[in-house]
């Protein structure tokens, strides 16, 4: 097994494999063969290695069951209002019985901030300052049909969230669909000549070494992800036009922040440096992926606690499938 940094996430890294030692060269390196796919051996030091085993992934899984208007079990983790919706938590393979027994009592406290349902805070507004700027308005791209199909499920899915609503802005500016390593669709606004006329926040962001720094001597790290982070975010209500989007289904804006905006992840960034203020001894964000860390298991249950009391309190909520529990 070869430990990798993950893409998805700034602060993690996680084991790929097996794979196969082609050669040894020398005391601490070795040739890895890649051979289930196209790529080249590559040379990686001992301390990025370790023995494949092969055993049954576990995973701390709850299931609502029932319709919308059921009445919901206490405890149960659940996917929007949907029927039978499934959450899960992934949660190490070190772990003993009593500690995921614990993981689950204390995750189930917290269900209803577990979902795939964009929260929303009350902490942060988004505004956009362009000045003295006219408004800007640009054409649609040209779409292929299945990227239309696309768009249209997209814009279905937001105005059922609340996340966007018919404009008759004098702004507009046009989407691009961007893949994501998951192999999911994220829907994007092109932004840039917004940008070009909108005042910069300088909020300074994290510097992600300094982090791991910080993260690289715990017995225990978990991570939690927020569900769609910037949609968490709702927009001041002047900024709203300044948001409209153009698509061949006509004008729309958001109600909340959206990806692709230039000051998105310094909003982001302040509102989540303010949720943890006081808790950087065991837990930091970089946008919308937080990081709890410790030396012992007690602690590191009520430094979770903690932390997913602080989400709760701020109205956001937690994709249970991109945490880690380890």
């Amino acid at each position: 097994m070869v430990l990798k940094a993950l893409q998805a996430h700034k602060m993690e890294a996680s084991w790929e494999g097996p794979l196969t030692v082609q050669e040894r060269l020398g005391a601490v390196n070795y040739l890895i063969a890649f051979p289930t796919s196209n790529r080249k051996p590559k040379v990686y030091h001992i301390n990025s290695l370790k023995p494949f085993y092969s055993r049954e992934l576990k995973v701390c899984q709850f299931t609502a069951q029932g319709g919308d208007d059921a009445e919901w079990p206490e405890g149960v983790y659940y996917e929007g209002k949907c029927a039978g919706g499934v959450e899960e938590v992934n949660l190490s393979m070190t772990l003993g019985r009593m500690q995921r027994q614990q993981i689950q009592e204390l995750c189930t406290s917290y269900a209803p901030t577990f979902s795939a349902t964009p929260g929303l805070t009350e902490r942060a507004y988004h505004s956009i300052d362009t000045g003295n700027a006219h408004p800007i308005r640009v054409q649609p791209y040209r779409v292929s049909p299945q990227a239309k199909t696309a768009i249209e499920r997209e814009i279905q899915d937001m105005l059922q969230m609340g996340v966007i609503h018919p404009s008759e802005s004098a702004w507009a500016s046009p989407v691009v669909l961007v893949p994501k390593p998951d192999g999911e669709i994220r829907f994007c606004v092109d932004y840039r000549k917004l940008n070009a006329v909108t005042r910069p926040d300088n909020y300074p962001m994290p510097r992600t070494d300094e982090l791991l720094e910080k993260l690289g001597r715990a017995q225990f790290i978990s991570t939690l992800d927020l569900t769609k982070g910037y949609w968490q975010v709702p927009l001041d209500e002047s900024t709203k036009e300044r948001s409209a989007f153009t698509t061949h289904l006509g004008l729309y804006e958001f109600n909340v922040l959206p990806f692709g905006l230039q000051n998105a992840p310094a909003t982001f960034q302040r509102l989540v440096d303010g949720l943890l203020a006081g808790l950087g001894e065991y837990a930091v964000a970089y946008l919308d992926d937080v990081a709890i860390f410790s030396d012992s298991w007690a602690d590191h249950l009520e430094h979770l606690q903690k932390v997913l009391e602080r989400i709760r309190e701020a109205g956001l909520s937690v994709k249970a499938k991109k945490c880690q529990i380890e």
